[in-house]
């Protein structure tokens, strides 16, 4: 049922796959259940802003293929903390 529904209010989940549509839900309950609950909000405007930008990649085939090309074998080494 909420997968019929969210396409309503978030369009852009049509470019998620089942998989990660499920997930979105999965993540957007929980993040309601602790803006409910807990009176913690900011996760649940994470969540939100997260997977639109998910689907952002995905909606664009030439950003979707450069952001998931393999990467060079190249070791750069250890990276030092700050």
């Amino acid at each position: 049922m909420i997968g019929r529904a969210l396409p309503s209010v978030f369009p852009w989940v049509r470019h998620l796959s089942a998989e990660e549509l499920r997930e979105f839900a999965r993540d957007l309950l929980d993040a309601t259940h602790d803006a409910a609950q807990l009176d913690v909000h900011a996760t649940l405007h994470r969540t939100i802003v997260e997977w639109r930008a998910t689907a952002r990649i995905l909606a664009d085939p030439g950003l979707t293929a450069q952001l998931t090309r393999p990467l060079p074998g190249e070791d750069h080494g250890e990276v030092t903390a700050p």
